[in-house]
């Protein structure tokens, strides 16, 4: 029995935002895992985080300068 043409569009633009959902959930999936990653690498390794400063400028200090 053949579809008609609204119910071919139905289920093209059905499948179009099931494609997109999905899509978007991959997309957030991916970026928690990394922002998960980058939380742990910063608790194991936090000595590569730490903000530099540039010593020739006076007022760009960090908070526990004791000067």
């Amino acid at each position: 029995m053949p579809k008609n043409k609204q119910q071919k569009n139905i289920e093209i633009e059905t499948n179009e935002i099931i494609k997109s959902s999905s899509c978007f959930e991959a997309k957030q999936n991916l970026l928690g895992f990394f922002d998960l990653l980058l939380k742990i690498d910063k608790r194991n390794n936090p000595q590569l985080y730490k903000k530099q400063f540039n010593e020739n400028y006076k007022d760009n200090r960090s908070s526990d300068n004791t000067d």
